[in-house]
């Protein structure tokens, strides 16, 4: 079962008072119309992400329902609650964090399953400049007593080009060892490029690679089916009403390998979300 969600978190800080913010959002997923392709013809999902912390640590709890359904109409939606938690420690060049993602859901092939996670990252300043650097872990295990590991290394470089510009790049490799499937270990990457201006910001997005059953956005969106992902891309718009009141907006196309059917699909999600913090 897709859960193709997240949108990044963003949380604004001023000197080491006390933040909590809510991020309610909601999308629309369409699926392959050829039925060779794609079973699935639609899925609504929606939640919220709350967040509290300092410049020190910070809480993340998220909450999101899906529920799709099918070509066929005689068959049952699929239906699922997804429950994160995550805690992370933050100090002068370094950080840790972890926590878990538990998946309640109807889908007879995997089941339900549970996601803990850990990471460990540094990050050096120069100037206004921030560079990131780390790996996250992740450990899945579902009803169908199927598990799998996976590593993923990260790079991310923030830069301020003048006043009124900045840009944020980011790359992810995933490596994941997979003894449950026929194949053993699959491998893809994920790139982003993010360009600030004033109150607005443009996110550029794409991944590649081969990946199953895998974890994405620090443990917040878990792709708890068999489809084989292979490429996709998106873009993202946001827009500060003030710097802890954002609108955001986001289009994002994949291509997969479903699984039982042979000829590749693709699937497009709208999503759009409203942080605000306080």
């Amino acid at each position: 079962m897709i859960k193709l969600f997240l949108l990044t978190t963003i949380l604004s800080v001023y000197a080491y008072a006390e933040v909590f913010s809510i991020l309610p959002y909601a999308g629309e997923l369409s699926y392959d119309r050829d039925n060779n392709k794609s079973l699935k013809e639609s899925a609504t999902l929606y939640g919220v992400h709350i967040t509290k912390g300092t410049l020190e640590y910070l809480l993340e709890f998220d909450f999101l329902k899906t529920d799709i359904r099918f070509k066929d109409k005689t068959s049952e939606n699929l239906t699922q609650n997804d429950i994160s938690f995550a805690y992370g420690k933050y100090f002068n060049n370094y950080m840790y964090r972890g926590g878990f993602h538990y998946i309640s859901t109807n889908d007879p092939i995997l089941g339900g399953g549970f996601v803990g996670f850990v990471s460990l990252g540094g990050y050096k300043y120069l100037g206004y400049d921030k560079y990131s650097y780390g790996v996250e872990a992740y450990y899945s295990r579902y009803v169908s007593r199927v598990s799998l590991t996976q590593f993923t290394p990260y790079f991310t470089a923030y830069n301020a080009l003048n006043l009124y510009w900045g840009s944020s790049f980011c790359f992810k490799a995933n490596y994941q060892l997979t003894p449950n499937y026929e194949k053993k270990s699959y491998l893809s990457y994920d790139v982003s490029e993010t360009l600030y201006h004033k109150s607005t910001y443009l996110t550029l997005r794409g991944y590649g690679g081969e990946m199953v059953t895998g974890v994405k956005d620090s443990g917040f969106s878990v792709i708890n089916t068999q489809d084989l992902m292979k490429t996709g891309y998106g873009v993202k718009f946001g827009y500060y009403f003030t710097p802890t009141t954002i609108l955001s907006l986001s289009y994002d196309v994949n291509n997969y390998e479903e699984i039982d059917l042979v000829e590749q699909g693709s699937s497009s999600v709208v999503m759009a979300s409203f942080y605000y913090g306080f």
